[in-house]
């Protein structure tokens, strides 16, 4: 199973490499013909955006087998808008390529797409969907609900369940699936040792905790227990990524707020002529180590109708219109970057919550009480992986994600999730 899924990534990077150029190769015989030069000199240029390109594709999750999931096209096409952009400001500040990209970055990046699209979509219907692999899934009856609709969307696993007392007594049964999936809540010496013998050694055995966290990027609450906790999430930060994390907070932090200096006003503007009152709103959260503290950002809800502890509705009617695309396009957060520097937020973390609402899911979902063991952030690997949660069981997904990320913290999935954020504007 592993080597299939590293074989798909490894094809795909092939892929993306190999019709990156094809279509610079296509654009200099559109443009200029046969000439080696030309193609020398677009080759040097472009051959120094190709880490960048791969950059963005891997931030995208592309080379993942969870490549399968919906608004593929959307993404692919919001990737090369943003590799558009970087090509541009490598080529303009850079000059030392001698090319002069202007058209040819559009025919490139047609042609590119193009292929990039098309080759995708051909991978998924006539290669992953027609080798899928089977799984055996031995988990308790109470979660077969949950697995089936965590893994619906994921299209190249076929999964056969059953619970610890269905398990079959024939060794050629086991010899049909790719893996066996075996949830914590019914491992036994038993069971461990009934599965070794029919399968003897032939068919790799996963934890559903490891399963989620390679597939869906989550961690199961029902799978794990304090002692998970204490062995995979309380451990200090290393000081070097604490050290880096703090530096780019400041930077990218300084850097927003010089940008962003042109559109204050306009913000403020558009606040005061669809609700009279103060620009900026402040409210109560819940920070690291559950330390309260006072959060930014810009009004976005009718003043007379804010009510701080209450659940925040789908098209809450308490947003007035400039609010709703102040919070699609996430201006309303540009004062957060006072928290950044001030050190109650990161830009990336748990997402920090009101007061009250943290009082009332501490006693409402286990484990959620850990998520206040970091910084929270601006962003999050929830945010850019999970919707907006409106109740307790979306809430559940959300912190499911958060766990993910206090387990697996480090710089390259901050940038992740850093470029994730700009594609969901």
């Amino acid at each position: 199973m592993k080597k299939y899924s590293n074989l798909i990534k490894y094809f795909f990077l092939f892929n993306d490499i190999f019709f990156f150029y094809i279509s610079l190769s296509l654009l200099v015989i559109i443009r200029y013909g046969f000439n080696l030069l030309d193609l020398k000199n677009h080759l040097l240029g472009f051959t120094f955006l190709l880490p960048f390109w791969l950059i963005i594709f891997y931030s995208q999750d592309f080379y993942s087998l969870n490549l399968i999931k919906n608004k593929l096209s959307l993404r692919i096409i919001k990737s090369f808008i943003f590799g558009f952009f970087v090509s541009i400001i490598i080529f303009y500040f850079l000059p030392y390529f001698k090319i002069q990209p202007k058209t040819n970055l559009f025919i490139f990046i047609f042609l590119y797409m193009s292929f990039f699209l098309i080759s995708r979509l051909f991978l998924e219907e006539n290669i992953i969907k027609k080798n899928k692999l089977k799984i055996l899934a031995v988990i308790p009856n109470y979660l077969k609900n949950k697995f089936l609709d965590d893994f619906k969307n994921l299209d190249f696993y076929e999964f056969y369940i059953v619970n610890e007392d269905e398990m079959p007594y024939e060794k050629d049964f086991y010899s049909n699936f790719s893996a066996i999936v075996l949830s914590r809540k019914i491992i036994s010496e038993e069971i461990i040792s009934s599965l070794v013998k029919k399968t003897n050694f032939q068919i790799p055995i996963i934890e559903l905790i490891d399963f989620y966290e390679k597939n869906l990027g989550r961690i199961p609450l029902e799978e794990i227990d304090e002692y998970w906790i204490l062995k995979e999430i309380v451990n200090p930060e290393h000081k070097i990524f604490a050290i880096t994390k703090r530096f780019f907070d400041i930077l990218f932090s300084l850097l927003i707020g010089l940008l962003s200096l042109p559109l204050i006003p306009i913000i403020a503007l558009c606040i005061y002529v669809n609700s009279p009152g103060p620009v900026i709103f402040k409210q109560k959260r819940i920070g690291k180590n559950n330390k309260e503290f006072f959060i930014y950002k810009f009004r976005t809800m009718k003043l007379e109708k804010q009510d701080p502890g209450i659940w925040e509705k789908y098209n809450d009617e308490r947003i007035f219109f400039c609010g709703k695309i102040l919070r699609k396009l996430h201006l309303d957060e540009i004062p957060q970057i006072i928290n950044v520097l001030k050190g109650d937020l990161s830009f990336v973390g748990p997402r920090p919550e009101q007061v009250n609402i943290v009082e009332d899911l501490k006693t409402k979902i286990p484990y959620y009480k850990f998520r206040h063991l970091i910084l929270p952030g601006i962003t999050g690997w929830s945010q850019v992986n999970y919707k907006k949660p409106f109740n307790i069981e979306e809430t559940k997904i959300k912190l499911e994600y958060d766990l993910y990320y206090l387990k697996n913290r480090h710089l390259l999935l901050d940038i992740t999730i850093f470029l994730r954020t700009i594609f969901n504007i």
